[in-house]
């Protein structure tokens, strides 16, 4: 039982001497990665558009109850805007990077 309490302690006195660091995130946007807004086609619904590019979009405008009753609106990405209508997605606008 004391053996393996020493190795315990050795183990948690051992793992933040040795250097460990966080690993450096990915970058998740641009072509052939998660965030990619040329993988956004026309007649896509909202719930599809959230599944490519997911949540981070800023709702910047409206026509109509938020959208619910077929509205026009837009929904803006860091990679660009995809633009709505009661069919689905209408046209995206990719920023130049």
């Amino acid at each position: 039982m004391r053996a393996l309490l020493i190795c315990t302690l050795a183990v948690v006195v051992a793992c933040p001497l040795s250097g460990c660091k966080k690993p450096d995130m990915p970058s998740l946007t641009g072509i052939n990665k998660f965030h990619d807004i040329t993988q956004v086609r026309k007649g896509m619904s909202p719930n599809e558009v959230r599944r490519v590019m997911g949540s981070g979009y800023k709702e910047i405008y409206e026509e109509g109850l938020q959208g619910m009753d077929g509205g026009y609106y837009i929904w803006e990405y860091r990679e660009g805007r995809v633009y709505f209508s009661m069919d689905g997605v209408v046209r995206t606008m990719p920023f130049q990077q």
